[in-house]
């Protein structure tokens, strides 16, 4: 995701935001749950209808503003609540039509022209149309705008800074006329920051939007309560028709064991924050469904040269990680080998010929710490005390130590982590344990986030942007995610990747790792690998 011009992940933002105290237990969970309705379908058997979906999310603020995050929890609400021009599924990476019915685009590709879907409705029972696009869009692209709440992320600043015009002909069309191409434009306005609000909600509510969201998507707000839940109701006049539940709820549970009984007991319907030592026994029982989730997210070392300048040092303490190690003790099967270094097998510039860059080869770790001098210096690792990442750090303290370094180590509580990743003052700046996941599927969100000579971890985090040749990756990965075939395009990412790698080595891959969506039995038709991405499309769901 971006901010402004900065690329971060949305759980980076969830540990910047110091929320995830916020009640570890299922208050009102059940205060709103129906019984579905069984009804004859066409073919003579039956469907569900009616009920209460419940999500088990990481939290809420009470505050669902496409241009203000602040958990993920909050987001998925607004993935629910409003729509976008476009939309990808997850099932596919390709960028669909949605409120953008279609779109043409000149042959210099800086010209997008969208035609848009006619007699969509919002919630408030305004009709949409081009106003509507303009206002919604232009609060991101502007740091003045009234609307905005302060401490607006703006996640679609980017786009605006690349922007010499955005007009509206008429009602049904809008134009943006770049200053460079960008093709990844249709897949960026499908993330959560590119949802299309009510002119009139923003008109009305202004910069409080966020606690009064009106959108055209298929649930609208009907309460939410900070650190607890929020509930929306089905709305009758969603373009693609109404689902098939009657609420969606989805409510705060920062506790595993909690998340589990949950699950079992039915409280919970779903979630995509399943504790990874669980699901073997989730997967015994017939109560629930255990999705095979694409392994979709990058969980990497971070290394800042500022603290361990030489190259080889930073190699060694890639090749000393014992990567199956973590997948099985830190994931407990949930993730697989970072064989496409940070472009995960869910996506289409996956390519496993650079798995070498994230292989163990001790006898040659141990060579190049004696080769440097490095033998018994001491290096610091921190990392945030929650899932993963504990496991992961004691496992790595361990790597490092049998190659001749001393390692000490932080545990930091998740709500407090992100700040000290951007402090490189902070003692323990060496080496920093954390993920990165895709919320559009493409490789510009990736390894274009992460290669970025500025940004959070360009500059904040490794201190890359301090290298000498580190500027001309901007250009590199400019032009890569403008390559339009798509063989060429994997092509010259893998080619950054090794290049960056070889050269530098700021980011070692631990491993690819999905975010393990399970539900109810009784669960059907959800798009959970969606929602394994912390996307939330409940509108065919059915409990």
């Amino acid at each position: 995701m971006d901010i402004g011009n900065q690329a971060v992940s949305r759980r980076t933002l969830l540990r910047g935001a110091s929320i995830l105290g916020m009640g570890a237990g299922l208050t009102g969970l059940l205060a709103a749950c129906g019984v579905a309705a069984e009804k004859d379908d066409a073919s003579g058997g039956t469907t569900r209808s009616g009920g209460t979906l419940t999500l088990a999310i990481d939290g809420t603020s009470a505050i669902n503003d496409p241009a203000f995050y602040t958990t993920l929890g909050d987001w998925m609400v607004v993935d629910c609540i409003c729509r976008g021009l476009t939309f990808i599924s997850f099932e596919t990476n390709e960028p669909a039509a949605d409120l953008a019915e279609s779109w043409t685009i000149s042959d210099d590709q800086l010209t997008y022209t969208f035609k848009l879907r006619q007699g969509v409705t919002f919630h408030d029972g305004t009709t949409f149309t081009s106003a509507d696009v303009l206002a919604s869009l232009n609060r991101q692209f502007d740091a003045n705008d009234k609307t905005l709440p302060k401490g607006a992320s703006q996640t679609l600043k980017a786009i605006g800074d690349n922007m010499t015009s955005f007009t509206a002909p008429d009602a049904s069309t809008v134009v943006m006329v770049l200053k460079k191409p960008d093709r990844t434009l249709l897949g960026r306005l499908s993330d959560i920051g590119g949802r299309i609000i009510s002119k009139a909600a923003l008109t009305k509510y202004g910069a409080d939007i966020g606690k009064n969201l009106v959108g055209t998507g298929p649930f609208k707000f009907a309460s939410a309560t900070s650190g607890q839940n929020v509930t929306l109701e089905a709305f009758d006049g969603f373009y693609k028709g109404k689902p098939p539940i009657d609420r969606l709820v989805l409510q705060q549970v920062t506790d595993p064991s909690t998340i589990v009984s949950s699950l079992l007991s039915g409280d919970i319907s779903a979630t995509q924050f399943t504790p990874y030592s669980s699901l073997a026994q989730l997967k015994g029982d017939k109560s629930v469904t255990v999705y095979d989730t694409p392994k979709s997210f990058d969980a990497f070392l971070m290394m800042d040269v500022r603290r361990i300048p030489e190259l080889n040092v930073r190699k060694a303490i890639n090749l000393a990680i014992d990567r199956q190690a973590l997948i099985t003790q830190a994931f407990f099967g949930a993730a697989v080998l970072p064989d496409g270094y940070t472009i995960p097998p869910n996506q289409d510039a996956y390519d496993a010929t650079l798995a070498d860059l994230s292989k163990t080869d001790i006898a040659e770790a141990k060579r190049l710490i004696t080769a440097a001098g490095a033998t018994g210096r001491t290096v610091r690792l921190m990392a945030a005390s929650d899932s993963w990442h504990p496991k992961a750090a004691q496992l790595i303290a361990q790597n490092l130590t049998d190659i001749g370094l001393k390692v000490e180590t932080d545990s930091v509580d998740p709500a407090t982590y992100f700040n000290r990743l951007l402090t490189p003052d902070d003692k323990f700046h060496d080496l920093m344990i954390w993920e990165r996941n895709g919320y559009y599927p493409d490789a510009d969100d990736m390894i274009g986030s992460l290669a970025k000579p500025s940004g959070v971890y360009g500059d904040f985090i490794s201190g890359f942007t301090t290298l000498d040749g580190s500027a001309a990756y901007a250009d590199m990965l400019f032009e890569a995610k403008n390559i339009a075939d798509a063989t060429a395009r994997k092509t010259r990412y893998s080619e950054i990747a090794r290049d960056w790698a070889d050269k530098y080595m700021t980011l070692s891959m631990l491993v690819c790792a999905s975010n393990p969506v399970v539900s109810g039995a009784k669960v059907k038709n959800m798009n959970w690998k969606a929602l394994g991405n912390h996307r939330c499309f409940m509108e065919t769901a059915s409990v």
